[in-house]
């Protein structure tokens, strides 16, 4: 029926613009072929299974079946060119339906490695393969074969559908996998610098196809709006050429979809703290190119980039009245990337863009201070977040804004009945490995944004709360994707933060998952440590109707206070600026008990922070702190109903309150020192990481650990199951500083020979 790989693949792939409602069969179905299937015409009503190969998923398995062990024989031209932008979509729909039940992966055998090189020069597709091939280490063989990836989804609710509540099964790739031969397989121990080279051998990935939709629509076309079909729905689902130059329609277009179609689920109403917060004091006009006061209910957009080792125009006092002569933008030195997102917003008909770097006058400390702690709002507010993923530094520029800015080259498989297109992004959050996915600064630029527009060096995706696009995947026509392999970059951020209050134990959860993400990134200086977080921070203090202290939640004071690392970590005795009492200016140390205040030994491998240790804990301790005006203010935690044995609790705990001192009679008193009375005993104690974990009174040898101390410990929390949470100080000058923390049984607590209760100052 087929004697040519063109055609015989054409048939396999097009199983990758396939729409089945339900699932495929494993067994029986009719004989390949048979019932009323036209291979030709890519369109089958009764998809059965090929002996040959066992279990074969859809239209893969009527080409196997087909080619029964001939790949290879008669190999005609086919044309595969550089894409060009093109306007034209006629390539048919393809549609398949079964009524069975499984799903299973199959495959197509492609040949060895010696058969696919000798076709190179007179197949085109093998030529991409032979491609792929030439990268590997020239001492392997094998053979290669094709597989797909498979996406679930729903079309939108206001296609015109048979059954709304249908799913379809859709291939999004066509994947072809190098098996090397067994002798070739690395089966040994490697130095780290080989690891990489030798991970290569084995099965593994060498392309990605995908086929292109069968019709596109553009937007601003009457179509967008019109009623489609389930059938001409199905047929705009596919992969999508990448121009050379981004297309704004297809942003404006992702856009429009979310303010039209998304309601509040896309851009929530925040908490009225935040929605009552003034806009940015200033916002760059794009049409006049110049800064202006942010207009009331001032509609923006804000990017997030990496300053890196450009040399970053400033706004600073000086030069305040020249930024917002008209057009003066166009003449001063700013940066690319700062440059490429005026031109894009302007490009899709948006006015007001916000810059850090122009927005901010960096040598004002008060206003800088000001908004820096309204970064929550700044980026949850605006319109959309345009994200320079690519790049190290501000000149990197946006790829894809100028034309030859971005330099992929996209290949296509032309066939009579459609085409196939090379997959550019192979892995979208590959981007997480990016110095942008690293910098701390753009932890909480990207949560906080409920829109995001992400430049990566190949194309532009687009992620809200509701959906995820790309350039080169045509999804918009659909809903409720319940399996993409191909996730996208930075998608799981936005997912971490609910705007609205959250249950105790979520909190917690959510305030850990946040710093320990968080503390994995990088900060060019230590100083920024808490300012790089205060927009996390702010937002969830709205939510919770909380109070943070040094990074940590009021709330879960007693959990926040039980972080430590796994890994090594020091005191980075770093000082930062406060408004003190009359508004004066102190630079003060920040507390050894905050998180802030420890940073990495090795910048290479940063230790991971665990927020507090899991569980439920009960706050046994009452903390009071020095407020910025030396005021002793008490930190109010949540309530817990305890139902545990009180007598255990007794024997360590005094229940009759002690006085405080007054910390403005106090000379050692110092903005951020806590007071309160605890339970203090002297312990054996291993030390596991500097700056982390110990383990009491530890079994085994005294040469089993790396140091074994005698350190002061104090009761700082409790959890349910009777475990005391402990800090390990050390004093200087009748101050306990932290220097890590531990756990114990709160009936070997109540042992301990020489515990006493104190009143502790914890600097």
């Amino acid at each position: 029926m087929f004697t040519n790989t063109a055609a015989l693949f054409t048939v396999a792939l097009a199983a990758i613009a396939t729409a089945v409602p339900t699932h495929l069969p494993r067994d029986g179905g009719g004989e390949v072929g048979g019932g009323n299937c036209n291979a030709n015409a890519l369109c089958c009503d009764n998809v059965g299974s090929a002996d040959s190969l066992g279990d074969i998923a859809g239209l893969l398995g009527i080409a196997v079946g087909l080619l029964n062990g001939n790949l290879g024989i008669g190999c005609i031209p086919i044309q595969v060119i550089d894409l060009i932008p093109d306007d034209s979509c006629n390539a048919q729909a393809v549609c398949c339906q079964s009524t069975a039940s499984f799903i299973y992966e199959a495959g197509v055998a492609l040949g060895s490695v010696d058969e696919i090189k000798s076709r190179r020069l007179g197949c085109d597709l093998c030529q991409l393969i032979a491609k792929c091939l030439d990268k590997e280490p020239s001492d392997l063989s094998g053979t290669c074969r094709v597989t797909e990836e498979f996406w679930y989804f729903q079309l939108q609710r206001e296609v015109e559908v048979q059954d709304p509540g249908v799913t379809h099964f859709h291939i999004s790739e066509a994947i072809v996998v190098f098996d090397t031969s067994e002798m070739d397989q690395f089966k040994g121990p490697s130095l780290p610098w080989e690891v990489r080279e030798k991970d290569t051998r084995g099965g593994h990935r060498i392309l990605w196809l995908q086929a292109r939709a069968g019709s596109c629509i553009e937007p601003g076309d009457p179509a967008v709006d019109t009623p489609q079909t389930e059938q001409e729905s199905l047929a705009t689902i596919g992969g999508r050429y990448v121009p050379a130059q981004v297309n704004t329609h297809l942003i404006r277009a992702w856009l429009h979809q979310c303010e039209t179609k998304h309601g509040k689920g896309c851009r929530p109403s925040l908490p009225l703290s935040l929605e009552q917060t003034r806009v940015p004091t200033f916002v760059i006009d794009v049409i006049q190119s110049c800064l202006v006061y942010s207009p009331s209910q001032c509609r923006y957009v804000a990017l997030s980039y990496v300053w890196g080792a450009a040399a970053v125009y400033k706004h600073l006092r000086e030069n305040t009245q020249d930024l917002r002569r008209t057009g003066s933008l166009l003449s001063l030195p700013i940066p690319a990337t700062i440059r490429d997102a005026m031109t894009l917003a302007h490009a899709i008909g948006e006015r007001y863009l916000w810059v850090d770097s122009l927005c901010i006058i960096q040598n004002d400390s008060e206003m800088l201070q000001s908004e820096i702690t309204r970064m929550g709002s700044i980026y949850s507010k605006a319109l959309f977040t345009i994200i320079a993923a690519s790049g190290d530094s501000a000149d990197s520029g946006l790829p894809g804004v100028n034309w030859g800015s971005r330099g992929q080259v996209q290949k296509a498989l032309k066939f009579v009945d459609g085409e196939l297109l090379t997959v550019i992004d192979l892995v979208p959050s590959g981007i997480d490995g990016t110095p942008w996915a690293q910098r701390a600064w753009t932890f909480q630029e990207r949560i906080l944004s409920n829109r995001a527009l992400v430049f990566s060096a190949s194309e532009v995706y687009w992620s809200c709360r509701v959906a995820a696009h790309s350039e080169e995947r045509a999804l918009e026509e659909v809903r409720n994707i319940k399996r993409l392999h191909l996730s996208f970059p930075q998608r799981y951020a936005t997912e971490f933060l609910s705007w609205e209050p959250l249950q105790p134990s979520e909190y917690r959860l959510l305030y850990s998952d946040l710093l320990s993400s968080y503390r994995q990134r990088r900060l060019s200086y230590q100083t920024d440590m808490l300012n790089a977080f205060n927009g996390v921070s702010e937002i969830l203090a709205a939510l919770q109707d909380d109070t943070f202290f040094w990074g940590l939640p009021g709330l879960l004071f007693s959990y926040a206070l039980a972080w430590d690392f796994i890994g090594n970590s020091a005191r980075n005795h770093v000082h930062v600026p406060v408004i003190g009492s009359k508004d004066s200016k102190e630079t003060v140390p920040i507390p050894s008990w905050s998180w802030a205040a420890w940073s990495e030994e090795n910048s290479k491998h940063p230790p991971y922070l665990r927020a507090g240790e899991g569980g439920d804990m009960r706050p046994v301790i009452e903390f009071n702190i020095v407020d910025t005006k030396h005021q002793l203010v008490k930190i109010k935690e949540r309530s817990w109903q305890d139902h545990l044995d009180d007598d255990i609790r007794a024997s360590w705990q005094e229940r009759d309150p002690r006085q405080l001192p007054s910390p403005i009679q106090n000379s050692l008193s110092q903005i951020g020192y806590l007071y309160f009375w605890t339970s203090l005993a002297n312990v054996r104690a291993a030390r596991i990481w500097k700056g982390g974990k110990y383990i009491l009174s530890p079994p085994g040898p005294p040469n089993f650990y790396s140091e074994i101390v005698h350190q002061d410990f104090i009761v700082i929390g409790r959890y349910s199951d009777r475990i005391l949470l402990l800090l390990a100080i050390e004093w200087r000058d009748g101050v306990a500083y932290r220097t890590g923390s531990a756990d114990i049984d709160e009936r070997k607590w109540v042992q301990m020979e020489n515990r006493q209760w104190r009143l502790i100052t914890l600097g």
